[in-house]
This record gives C-alpha cells, structure tokens and sequence, in this order.
C-alpha cells in the first residue's frame, strides 16, 4: 500500500510541476488601456504638435469643430488588451533582435482607417525610439530572454525527473526556474508598464491569474516534496 501512495504522490508532483511550468511559459502579461479615446485624442494632439505642417494643424482643428473626431473615435475600441506570454516575449525579443524594430503587427494593432494607421504609428515609433535609447539595456534583457527560456524549461524537466527518482533536491531545479521565469515577467511588466506611460498614463501591464497559479504550484510543489520524503522516509524507520 506504501508503494502504491509513493507513486500517486509522484505522480501528482510532477503533474503540479509540469503544470506550473506550462502556466508561467504560456500565461500572459495583459497589456490594457481603459480609454483608448482619451489616448488617442491626447496623441493626436502630440503628433500635431510636433509636426511643422501647417495643414495637418488645421485638418486637426477642422474635425474637432465639425466633432468628426468623435465619429473617428468610434472605430477604436473603448478598451484595448493586449496578451503577451514568455513564449509571446520570447518571439517578440529575437523579432526586434534580427530587425531592430517593432512593428503595429507584431503588437496586433490594426489599420482599420487613417486615425487608426496614424495613432498606432507614433505609438510604435515612440516604443522604438525607447528602445533604441536604452539599446543597450534592451539587448541585455533580449540576451536573457532568449536563454532563459531553454534555462526554465531544462529546470522543470529536471525537477520532474528527481521527482521520479525520489531526490529531495528536485525541489531547487523547481523554485529556481518558478522564482526566476515570475521574476522576470514581473521586471517586464514593471519595466514596460513605466515606458509605455511616457506615451500615456492609462497603459497598464498586469500579471494574469494563470501566472500567479503557475507560481503558487510551483513553490508549493517544492515545499510540499522533500516534506514527503521526510515522512514517508520515517514511517520505513518506525
């Protein structure tokens, strides 16, 4: 019966593992703006006011006049999401690696009319003018990225593979690649989140459910193993 109760353990620990590691990789980041008309009305405003086109200045106040504005403002959302996992992070990395550059696409804003093409162009040229500032930092962490995620994945299947074998340490291999992927999504979304309001100050980044899940499962995998070896291994003695 002991052998039995050995095995449904291991079997529900490496579960939980494989789990938390499939979470932490796949969960997104949610990038969210609550009023896309503010935004957009606010960036229109910096585009004009940056622009040394006297006719572009004039189109800007003819719409606000007639209030065409409002009726271009209908064809943005009220709310905008934006779902980004470390795998998302990981492809969007090594895309701005080889081209030095983000596109609308590759943050799937869409050219639906003029305003749309016009407002998500100075949102992208913004980001990469961010980027290109901090180039230095940026390919840094894209360094990280781009390693890191083998690095996890390595450490869940070893985490799994001592569990099967009845090591205690199986635990370190599981809270460094749990602690290490929260971690770096948690840089990511600060980091972002700080960048992208020197655009505007309504864009949010937030960590979803399913990363927090990953993260509870994994350090509670970890904990929870070596205290059953612990008991299982006193139990044989008595």
């Amino acid at each position: 019966m002991e052998k039995i109760w050995n095995i449904i353990i291991k079997i529900i620990a490496i579960i939980a593992v494989s789990l938390s590691g499939y979470l932490m990789l796949t969960s997104d980041v949610q990038l969210k703006i609550n009023d896309t008309h503010a935004m957009v009305k606010q960036v229109v405003k910096e585009i004009v006011s940056d622009s040394e086109d006297q006719s572009l200045r004039y189109a800007t106040q003819f719409l606000e006049a007639s209030g065409l504005e409002d009726d271009l403002l209908q064809a943005f959302p009220k709310k905008y999401n934006l779902d980004l996992s470390y795998a998302d992070l990981y492809r969007l990395s090594t895309k701005y690696d080889e081209t030095g550059k983000i596109t609308p696409s590759d943050l799937n804003l869409e050219n639906s009319n003029r305003l749309e093409e016009v407002v998500n162009q100075f949102i992208v040229k913004e980001i990469n003018q961010k980027l290109k500032e901090d180039s230095k930092q940026v390919y840094h962490i894209i360094s990280i990225y781009r390693y890191s995620i083998f690095i996890i994945v390595l450490l869940y299947i070893l985490g799994a593979l001592l569990i099967i074998f009845g090591k205690y340490w199986a635990s370190i291999p599981i809270i460094i690649a749990t602690g290490g992927s929260f971690g770096l999504l948690w840089y990511f979304s600060t980091e972002a989140t700080s960048s992208f309001q020197t655009i505007y100050q309504g864009i949010f980044i937030d960590i979803s459910s399913g990363i927090w899940i990953g993260l509870i499962l994994g350090i509670v995998s970890a904990i929870m193993w070596p205290i059953w070896l612990k008991f299982s291994s006193d139990k044989k003695v008595k």
